[in-house]
């Protein structure tokens, strides 16, 4: 891998990421265009980069909930109920993704389940913005059990690519009762831990030789080019979701994913 395609790859990473319009299933797309076989550890090692930048966009919120954890003051309360949600819609994520994880890779070189991936984003993301159960609620510390037990499904099922993990959570949020802006608070604090489990289980995995990176040049480069458009990407996602919704990324996700299928009925 070259320096410039680790770019390339990198700035799909960190944009897609926090877009609601699947971060894999666009890697998928520039792999082929590119000509390159889809390699999962350089993409967990992206993934650890967007995380770098959800980190340092939500470092008051995160310092506010280690906070609550730690202390045991009732003006804490909200903050500890959100670490709660989070840390349920942690467990049913890590669940879900590690049974479906032998079907990643197959469906990451596959059009067809790309495209599926891409309509199945689509639709959630359609059926959100159609229920309009918006309650007003501040953020996930007030979803109940089954709120979050769909959001950490949906949220595994983004292993796949073309599925949407800001798309699809942000979708459930919604769906259960949330605000477009809420919900997509939540989502990206719900993101921070799973993609943490996923960057530590590829970390083991540099550490034993089990896998390895492209080259120190192209993995810096595009660690660099991750973290620094998903810090741009998450502060205009926020932005456009509270004033245009979901409907432009439901119709652009319904374009790509016809596009996939197109393609892969001409190959």
């Amino acid at each position: 891998m070259s320096v410039w395609h680790a770019i390339v790859l990198g700035i799909v990473q960190g944009v897609t990421e926090f877009l609601p319009i699947s971060s894999d299933g666009h890697l998928a797309v520039a792999y082929h265009a590119l000509g390159m076989r889809p390699d999962l550890t350089f993409e967990v090692f992206l993934h650890a980069a967007t995380l770098l930048a959800m980190l340092a966009y939500f470092r008051h919120d995160l310092r506010a909930v280690a906070r609550a954890i730690a202390s045991r003051r009732p003006e804490d309360q909200h903050e500890r109920l959100l670490a709660v949600r989070i840390a349920g819609v942690t467990v049913v994520s890590a669940a879900v993704a590690l049974a479906i994880s032998p079907l990643v890779e197959p469906a990451a070189e596959s059009l067809p389940w790309i495209g599926a991936g891409f309509f199945l984003t689509s639709a959630l993301m359609l059926a959100a913005e159609l229920s309009r159960r918006a309650s007003g609620r501040i953020d996930g510390a007030a979803l109940g059990p089954i709120a979050v037990v769909l959001v950490g499904v949906l949220q595994g099922l983004a292993a796949l690519p073309g599925v949407s993990r800001s798309g699809s959570t942000i979708s459930a949020g919604m769906l259960s009762g949330l605000s477009r802006q809420s919900a997509a608070r939540f989502s990206f604090l719900c993101g921070i831990p799973i993609i943490a489990l996923a960057a530590a289980r590829d970390a083991v995995g540099l550490l034993t030789g089990a896998t390895v990176l492209p080259g120190i040049a192209p993995s810096a480069a595009g660690f660099v080019a991750a973290a620094v458009s998903g810090y741009l990407a998450i502060a205009a996602l926020l932005g456009l979701v509270k004033r245009h919704g979901l409907w432009v990324f439901s119709a652009y996700t319904a374009l790509l994913g016809a596009g996939m299928l197109v393609l892969a009925a001409r190959s």
